[in-house]
Order: structure tokens, then C-alpha cells, then sequence
């Protein structure tokens, strides 16, 4: 009985969710938020539930594709709060009632605000005082607290002012450093620091910053004058304008790559625990032992390393001129700094690494302001990501991850019995999105009951163990059981009991990629489940490309590859191959790099947002069987398109 009620109340839980979310599409109503970007001015509209790229299109009279291009946008599909950059249309055939205002796009610029930025900064960038800025954004409120990605408008001042002010200005080059520019004015460091308050590292100063100097000083080598016209130019750029600017996109053929790798590699620590002291009277003897010994934490990023050195190996033999250059960051950030002072001078192609987050956070600023790309080769994780248009991820995260297991789930809604198995506390975890999407997919608009052969339910195991997860497996429907966590604690104590069970009913189970780095793990428990797993690596030892890598890695260097070996050589080969191909603005290219055979890696890179970077979002379907062998193959969504899309495509 106690289980008929707890059927019931998912039932009514269920039919709840369906009448809540029915609701018609929501109207489009657009941003009176600007933002000027290389010049041009964009609204940012910030997509709200079931609206489409071609509702919102319409509702601003913009072009379709030319909302794409701008938003790096591969398919018309949208993310709840996604903001896109909608071109400003100076029109009055607008479907809207909101009418265009050039006089406010005229007196007024506006500014996305970025971490760091506050009041005080901002007054001084934009020379204006901080009770205007706040009387033009009352949203900002008496704290004067800004929110990141928030749009502020600022008044300009007109060149009257300027004048009247004899402010004496500077924009920082991309070359400059502090003590360039004191040296090229003349000036002292202590009134130099006096004078730019709003400055928050005089070590690496952002190229394009708008610096104070003192009163009537001049350049001692001859440089450009500070025009009023100019100082409007100036007045113009934010720091968006620095992260998106419209360069020009160079396709020639290189022949010739430089290239960083930042890898923690402890050299100085491995090359200390392989000396032996000893005295003789008072002299200290030095003795090399044997064999070596390497430092722990180096093992990993030395295989790493030497998955580069093959690939360049090839590279080479292609006609194509490797510039490899390594820096040993260990785990300091000021190791790091020291490095990118001295690499002022380099003209970089690629950068490598690094692997922890706080350099590889230090590394990517420097990649952003010389426009390099950066490759963050393991974490899923990468802050930069989202606002710096020059970091790549390689390393699907758990968001991609969960909407590509819920488009291959949602491919087939016949004769399926879907049950999603958690923890307590599940919904913290960044897997419950999977969960979400599903119930989201399912219950709106009733779809669920358009699917009779189609089941849905979900059951905390710690509550109800395994006799309430029998009670809703099916016997006569495939039972696809979902484990929304990648806590190894968790998902080895579910898959021991499922295992009990699947002895009686057909299962299959949908994991995540970190299950198959579990050492305590009994890899049987994958095979016993019929386990399919999306990871976007898989390294197939059956294929002749990946022997042919072993017997190379151990000839060259007497041990044995591990998984960074082979991800190091595939992203090596890759994005040089790509620079080679198209030069080091490849970007727009990346759809035509396909033809580049991989050992471990499928790469399908896509922009994350018009504001940030890209991420692989290639992945490999592994399907652990029964018959105890793995079958992989690379994963194509099947994404459902509705019906009710259709006209609105016609009309458009």
C-alpha cells in the first residue's frame, strides 16, 4: 500500500507540473539595452522561456543570419537567458511599439560590466562623476553594487569639456608596460600611480586603458597627439570593445608556428630528489643516483609533454616549422608572471596549457590582450570561458554533457521506461540540469501523454533501496536508468545493488564520463548494466593509428603512454594544423577542419556565446555490453525539431 501512495503522489506531481507549465509563447519585447561594440551598436536581448531565434529576429527587424554570424551561432537553437547581440536597425518598419531613439544612442554609451569594475573605476574611465552615473542607472541603488553582464549607460562628455579639463591622457598599447610608459614621458612612478588610482596592475596594464598623466607633459620620441576627435574615439571603447574586435580574419597559408607549452613539471623538484649528499672530512660530494626518481605530481604532465614532442615530431614531417617553447609553472602563480614578463617579446601562435586554474587565469589575460589562442587541454571548468573570445575547452562540461545524454534520450520515446536514480541533495549537483531538461521536455505543453509507451519516474535510493526501485522497473520495456552524480561514492554503492537487478529486468544505464576513472570501481558492474557512456575521449587499441602511437611513445621514450599522451598529441596536431591551414585567426574555419585522424579525441568546437571562447562538444557514445566488450562510436545528436516551428520558417 505505502508504495501504490507513493505512485500516486508522483502521479499528481506530475499532472501538477503539466498545467503549470502550459502557458503561450511569450511575446518578444525589445532591449532598450545597448552596448557599442568595434564601432557598431547592438541591443542585448536576454531570451526568455519559448521564445525562438526567428521570433526574436522579426520583433527587431533584424536579418536572420547576420543574428548568427554575429552570435556564433551554428543552429537556431536558443538557451534559456542566452543574451544575444541584436544589430541596431535605425527603422521605423518594426514590429514593435518600442521606437528607436537616436539621440539616446548619441549622448549617451554603454558599458557591459566586467569583474572588478566599480564606480570609482568607471567615473574614471569614462571621465565622468560618479552621482551622474548613478543618477542615469537608479537600478544601481545607494550601495552602488554592479552586477557582471549588467548594461549601464553613461553620459559623454562633449569635447567643450574636455578641452576646458586639459586632461592629459594616454591609451595603453598593447606593447606598453608601466615602465614603458614612464619612460616615454618622463615621469615618475610615484606620480604616475598618484594620477591612475583607478588602475588595478600597473604590472600587465589592459591594452587600450585610458591613463592619466601629468599636466602639459610630452612624449620624449614623437607619438600621435591626443585630438579632441580622438579622445571621442577613445570615449567610445569599453572593455568589451577590447575582447570583441572585429579583426580581420587571416587565412594565409603559415609554414611556420611558435608555440607556449605551460605544464607543471616540477623540474627543480625531480632534478633535487635524484642527488645524493655526502661528506668527506668537510667537503660535500655530490652522487647522481640510479635510477632516477621523478617527482610525483611531475608523472602525468611528463607523458603530457612527450604527446607533443611525437605530434610536432609529425608535424615536421609535414613541411611545417614547430617553435616549441616550455615553461615549467609548477603551481605558482608568481613562477607564471615572471614568465609572461619575458614574453613580451614573443610572437606566439598557440599557447598550450596552462593546466591549474589560477595560471591558467593569468595566462589567458595575456592571450586576450595579444590576441593568441589558448588551449585549456583537461579542466571541464573554465571561468574564462564565457568572456574571453580566445580560450578553447577541450574538456566537455557537465552542462554539454547533459544536454547531449538528453537529446539521445528524448531521440526515442517508444516503449521506454525512463527512471532517474538519486542521492540526497541531488538537485545542488550540476548533473540534476539532465533532470530538469527531461521532466521540462516531457511535461510542457502535455507531451508526456502523447507517448503511451512512454514512462517517467524518479526515486531517492537512499529512502527506498532497492525493493522501491523494483517496484518501477518494467519487464516488458527497456528500463534506461539515469544516476544524475559523478561522486564515485555514490554511483558505486547504486551500481552494486542495479546489478542485483538487472539479473530480472532489462536495463540499460546512462552514465557520465568520470565513472571510468573510478579505481575502486568493478568495471563488471559497466558490462552487467548494458552502461552507455558520452565521453569525449575513447582510445580504441584495436585501431592500427593508435599502435602504431604505443610502439613510437615507448621506442622514443622507454615507458608507456598514458591518457594525456594521446590527448596531447590530437590537440597538438589539431590546432597546428589548423593555424597552418588558415592562420592563427582559424576561428571562422573550424567546421572545415574534419579530415585530421585522432587517436583519443573527437573534436567538434563551437563558440559558447557571442561574448566567450569555444568548447569541444565532441563525443563518443561507449557501450559497454554484455557480452563484456566495448563498442565506441562518435555520438551524433538527433535533436527533435516541433512542428509548430514549421510556418513561422515559411513566413520568415
Amino acid at each position: 500500500m505505502r508504495y501504490f501512495i507513493q505512485k500516486l503522489i508522483i502521479l499528481l506531481f506530475l499532472s501538477g507540473a503539466i498545467i503549470d507549465t502550459q502557458a503561450q509563447t511569450n511575446e518578444v519585447i525589445r532591449s532598450n539595452e545597448k552596448v557599442v561594440v568595434a564601432g557598431k551598436f547592438y541591443y542585448l536581448h536576454v531570451v526568455r522561456e519559448k521564445q525562438t531565434m526567428f521570433s526574436i529576429c522579426k520583433a527587431y527587424g533584424a536579418d536572420i543570419e547576420e543574428v548568427m554570424k554575429i552570435n556564433r551561432k551554428r543552429t537556431y537553437s536558443l538557451d534559456l537567458n542566452e543574451i544575444l547581440r541584436i544589430p541596431f536597425v535605425q527603422t521605423t518598419q518594426v514590429n514593435t511599439s518600442t521606437q528607436v531613439r537616436t539621440k539616446e544612442v548619441s549622448n549617451y554609451f554603454y558599458h557591459v560590466i566586467q569583474k572588478g569594475n566599480t564606480l570609482y573605476s568607471l567615473s574614471k574611465q569614462f571621465n565622468q562623476s560618479i552621482e551622474n552615473i548613478k543618477a542615469d542607472n537608479p537600478e544601481i541603488g545607494k550601495n552602488g553594487k554592479l552586477t557582471v553582464g549588467t548594461v549601464i549607460k553613461i553620459q559623454k562628455k562633449n569635447n567643450t569639456q574636455l578641452a576646458d579639463k586639459k586632461q592629459n591622457t594616454y591609451k595603453v598599447k598593447a606593447s606598453d608596460s608601466e615602465s614603458d610608459i614612464l619612460l616615454k614621458f618622463n615621469i615618475k612612478r610615484r606620480v604616475f600611480r598618484r594620477l591612475n588610482p583607478h588602475v588595478r596592475s600597473f604590472r600587465n596594464i589592459r591594452s587600450g586603458t585610458i591613463v592619466n598623466l601629468p599636466k602639459n607633459v610630452k612624449p620624449i620620441e614623437s607619438t600621435e597627439e591626443l585630438t579632441d576627435e580622438s579622445i571621442d574615439e577613445i570615449e567610445h571603447v569599453t572593455d568589451y570593445n577590447q575582447i570583441f574586435k572585429d579583426y580581420t580574419r587571416d587565412t594565409t597559408v603559415q609554414s611556420k608556428i611558435n608555440i607556449a607549452l605551460f605544464l607543471p613539471l616540477y623540474a627543480a623538484l625531480s632534478d633535487s630528489l635524484n642527488w645524493e649528499y655526502t661528506y668527506q672530512d668537510t667537503i660535500q660530494i655530490m652522487t647522481r643516483k640510479e635510477p632516477e626518481t621523478v617527482y610525483p605530481k611531475s608523472r602525468d604532465f611528463i607523458r603530457l609533454y612527450q604527446g607533443v614532442l611525437l605530434a610536432v615530431e609529425d608535424l615536421k614531417e609535414q613541411g611545417l616549422e614547430i617553435n616549441l617553447h616550455v615553461f615549467d609553472t609548477e603551481k605558482n602563480q608568481s613562477t607564471v608572471r615572471k614568465i609572461l614578463e619575458n614574453l613580451e617579446t614573443q610572437k606566439l601562435d598557440l599557447i598550450l596549457g596552462p593546466v591549474y586554474s589560477k595560471p591558467f587565469e593569468l595566462v589567458a589575460e595575456y592571450a586576450q590582450a595579444n590576441q593568441i589562442p589558448i588551449i585549456s587541454p583537461l579542466s571541464s571548468k573554465n571561468k574564462q570561458l564565457h568572456n574571453n573570445p580566445f580560450v578553447f575547452q577541450l574538456n566537455t562540461s557537465i552542462q554539454s554533457l547533459c544536454d547531449n545524454i538528453f537529446n539521445h534520450l528524448m531521440s526515442d520515446k517508444e516503449n521506454k521506461n525512463i527512471v532517474i536514480v538519486h542521492s540526497k541533495n541531488y538537485k545542488e549537483l550540476e548533473e540534476y540540469k539532465l533532470v530538469s531538461d527531461i521532466e521540462q521536455q516531457l511535461f510542457e505543453d502535455g507531451r508526456y501523454w502523447k507517448y503511451p509507451n512512454l514512462n517517467y519516474s524518479k526515486i531517492s535510493f537512499e529512502d527506498y533501496g532497492n525493493l522501491g526501485l523494483e517496484y518501477l522497473l518494467s519487464k516488458t520495456q527497456e528500463n534506461i536508468i539515469v544516476i544524475p552524480s559523478s561522486k564515485a561514492a555514490v554511483v558505486e554503492s547504486f551500481l552494486t545493488n542495479l546489478r542485483i537487478l538487472s539479473k530480472s529486468y532489462p536495463i540499460k544505464l546512462i552514465g557520465f564520463p568520470s565513472w571510468q576513472r573510478y579505481s575502486s570501481m568493478d568495471p563488471s558492474n559497466l558490462f552487467e548494466l548494458n552502461t552507455q557512456i558520452l565521453s569525449p575521449y575513447f582510445i580504441d587499441y584495436k585501431s592500427e593509428n593508435v599502435s602504431q602511437f604505443v610502439d613510437r611513445f615507448r621506442y622514443e621514450f622507454s615507458c608507456e603512454p598514458n591518457d594525456y599522451s594521446f590527448r596531447a598529441y590530437d590537440f597538438t596536431l589539431y590546432f597546428s594544423t589548423a593555424i597552418k591551414r588558415y592562420g592563427r585567426q582559424f576561428f571562422d574555419h573550424l567546421s572545415e577542419i574534419n579530415d585530421i585522424e585522432l587517436l583519443q579525441s573527437n573534436f567538434n568546437i563551437e563558440s559558447v556565446s557571442a561574448w566567450g571562447g569555444f568548447e569541444n562538444r565532441g563525443l563518443h557514445m561507449i557501450n559497454y555490453t554484455k557480452d563484456f566488450e566495448v563498442k565506441a562510436q562518435k555520438f551524433e545528436p538527433i535533436i527533435e525539431v516541433h512542428q509548430d516551428i514549421e510556418p513561422f520558417l515559411l513566413e520568415y
